[in-house]
């Protein structure tokens, strides 16, 4: 039997093609047509908005910019709530098309808005790319067996991320343009998902069923449905890591959906034991993550004079050269533990955004330095994105569905703080005091996370 904390048996979630669990014949039509109009939303969110939306509320100041992000951040909590409308009603094909709706509607409004217009504009957009992205999701678990979760899983995100860096390299364009027209043109993203939607298969309603277990982990109670059944509906927590980073809200629930059952007095009892310090450690590592994320294209622009078109196609590099990146944390996860590959993840991000805040205080610098700081900085995501769910199992105690939950609010909240922190920071010390509050922060998780989780680890496993 395996010591607590060390490399789970059953290995976290694979992402891309590469197929997890026992050996079996690859199931057809694992990139379904239905991925385009998700690929658009998920595209517009996290490689249009992050570069077209900062340049834009930049106006106002940059302290503007960091709560515009903030509130992006903050619409990630619509997810459970269109997780449940959708197990309910089962109305996958008409929140599809809610969602790429409010998407380009709130991209469209955006620049003619005024400062406060663009906090709510912002928090819609982030609500509707989160909904859509649990939609889709649900679209896989809900009509396919479960021992295909998390193969199909992987070529829905990689559809997603190939679908960012595409719209990255739109925004390149599109942020040479005026205000305007750029977020015209960017709003017609997501509005050609709308006729789109019609590829989005229907499903029937079906009876409600009996209390059930939430499964998908090793840890998980209850019997599991067995291979080749679809899972009951409502009872579902996906073990896949999203790829994008933390410009989407609250990145890691992207592709976990738990219809929860529990009262939170199991959440409150979690929260007492191991995985309470995991979360401890996780919302400042977070949030100063978020910092820099929030601020990329003004940032970059005002302190390394990168214009946003070339730091928006340098970031669509850095996402298609870290998608190979997601099977090598699996593999070292499996292998060394998802504890030492957290920090080591951890670590160095305090080291990168270190650099960063010195290449920021001195000045002229070639702009290659700063891009490659931020490459590794987004790489290390690939490693925390595949380590935190395992972790989260191990230390969970069986209630793995509430504290993925609990990580993922964690995340929600942290991406707030973090972008809204870092704005003011940048308004009125500089970028390098805010990118070393980032640093700072990383490095206070890290700490945490050290003399606990890791101590505790060495504890149980001497060898």
């Amino acid at each position: 039997m395996s010591a607590p904390y060390g490399p789970a048996q059953s290995g976290p979630a694979q992402s891309g093609p590469a197929q997890s669990g026992p050996a079996q014949s690859p199931p057809a039509h694992l990139l379904e047509p239905w991925f385009a109009p998700f690929a658009l939303v998920n595209g517009s969110a996290v490689g249009l908005v992050p570069i077209l939306l900062p340049v834009v509320a930049s106006r106002y100041g940059v302290s503007h910019v960091g709560l515009v992000m903030g509130a992006f951040n903050f619409g990630a909590f619509a997810a459970p709530l269109a997780g449940s409308i959708a197990d309910r009603y089962r109305a996958y094909r008409l929140l599809t098309v809610i969602c790429a709706a409010v998407s380009a509607l709130s991209l469209w409004l955006f620049a003619l808005a005024n400062p406060w217009q663009q906090l709510l504009l912002a928090l819609i957009n982030g609500a509707g790319f989160a909904a859509a992205v649990t939609v889709a999701n649900l679209l896989i678990v809900e009509r396919q067996p479960k021992a295909e979760w998390n193969q199909r899983l992987g070529w829905l995100e990689t559809a997603l991320s190939i679908g960012q860096g595409a719209t990255l390299i739109f925004a390149a364009w599109l942020s040479g343009l005026h205000a305007r027209p750029a977020l015209v043109g960017a709003a017609i993203v997501p509005a050609a998902a709308v006729p789109l939607a019609l590829l989005v298969p229907r499903l029937r309603p079906v009876p409600a069923p009996g209390p059930v277990q939430a499964t998908g982990t090793p840890a998980a109670a209850g019997t599991p449905p067995p291979a080749g059944s679809a899972a009951p509906a409502a009872a579902h927590w996906l073990r896949s890591a999203g790829h994008v980073g933390e410009w989407g809200p609250a990145s890691p629930s992207r592709v976990h959906h738990l219809h929860r059952r529990r009262p939170l007095g199991g959440l409150v009892a979690i929260l007492r034991g191991e995985f309470g310090w995991l979360l401890a450690a996780w919302i400042p590592a977070y949030a100063g993550a978020a910092v820099v994320f929030a601020l990329y294209p003004v940032m970059f622009r005002n302190a390394f004079q990168i214009a946003p078109h070339t730091s928006a196609l340098a970031f669509a590099v850095i996402v298609f050269a870290s998608l190979p990146l997601f099977i090598l944390a699996a593999r070292l996860s499996q292998r060394r533990g998802p504890v030492l590959t957290m920090a080591g993840a951890l670590g160095a991000r305090v080291i990168l955004l270190t650099v960063l805040a010195l290449l920021a205080a001195a000045g002229h610098v070639p702009a290659v330095l700063p891009l490659a700081a931020f490459a590794g900085i987004m790489f290390a995501w690939s490693f925390l994105s595949v380590a935190s769910p395992g972790l989260t199992a191990q230390l969970a105690g069986g209630h793995e569905g509430d504290a993925q939950g609990a990580l993922n609010a964690g995340s929600g909240l942290a991406g707030l703080a973090g972008s809204v922190i870092g704005g003011f920071a940048a308004a009125h010390l500089g970028y390098p005091a805010a990118l070393g509050i980032g640093a700072g922060a990383v490095a206070i998780g890290l700490a945490i996370f050290a003399a606990t989780v890791m101590r505790r680890a060495a504890v149980s496993n001497p060898s």
